[in-house]
């Protein structure tokens, strides 16, 4: 009886601290923002086909654009250089999502925030993305019809769930050899002791995330898994224009 009213006593006495938590998260966000404004963002849901199959590009590659019909239209060169912009963007934004953004965070986090500010900031990032994850998968799977006849929900689930561990072990590992560093080594010894981490790590990390998604993405678009063209598209008296390569 004591540990609860200890518990509740404790909770209600509990003060965040609101501003530090604020900017470090808008921190870890950075990267996505950045990456929406150059056009290389794509939502974790889209890296990986099939759940990227409504997505612009996943749509135009799969002939599923049907509003516009440019997928059906293009040529098999025109689809090998679509594919290959899908892998790009996808290993691009898993790089962003779980190597640059949760590692950057860290970092900078180690200089301004106390462990105790810290412990609180991990609370409310995994509070806020799961929270946004689970609106996203409830939506999804209500309103995506391909996931919800693909039966790819669960593998969707198991997407999320990994991101929020690599995320996590990300931002923590990053804050803890910052903090320790900066104890032993000061300012400019953990800014030179970055250069050997970095390499060490951030580059391994970088590589296994990077072949990663190539090897996903690669098998699951699959030019076997293209749907064949419809007859009679656009033109009925001409349905070679469908598939003919310009020379």
């Amino acid at each position: 009886m004591n540990t609860l009213v200890e518990a509740w006593s404790a909770a209600w006495a509990f003060k965040l601290s609101l501003l530090p938590i604020l900017l470090t998260y808008f921190i870890f966000e950075l990267p996505a923002l950045v990456r929406r404004t150059r056009r290389a963002y794509v939502p974790i849901y889209f890296m990986f086909f099939p759940l990227g199959h409504s997505d612009n590009l996943y749509a135009q590659y799969f002939n599923e654009d049907n509003h516009f019909g440019v997928g059906e239209s293009m040529s098999d060169e025109e689809k090998v250089v679509l594919r290959t912009r899908i892998r790009i963007l996808a290993i691009l934004s898993m790089i962003f999502a779980i190597v640059v953004a949760p590692w950057l965070c860290g970092f900078l986090a180690g200089f301004y925030l106390s462990r105790d500010q810290f412990v609180e900031f991990v609370w409310f990032l995994m509070i806020v993305k799961t929270l946004l994850i689970a609106r996203a998968l409830y939506e999804l799977r209500h309103t995506a019809w391909f996931v919800e006849r693909s039966g790819s929900f669960e593998y969707l689930c198991i997407i999320y769930v990994a991101y929020l561990l690599l995320i996590w072990r990300g931002v923590t590992k990053s804050y803890g050899w910052t903090s320790a560093n900066l104890e032993t080594l000061g300012f400019f010894g953990t800014l030179w002791g970055l250069l050997d981490y970095a390499y060490v790590d951030i580059f391994i990390n970088i590589l296994v995330v990077a072949l990663a998604t190539w090897a996903i993405t690669t098998r699951y678009t699959d030019p076997k898994l293209i749907p064949e063209r419809r007859a009679n598209v656009n033109n009925s008296e001409q349905p070679s224009t469908v598939t003919a390569t310009p020379k």
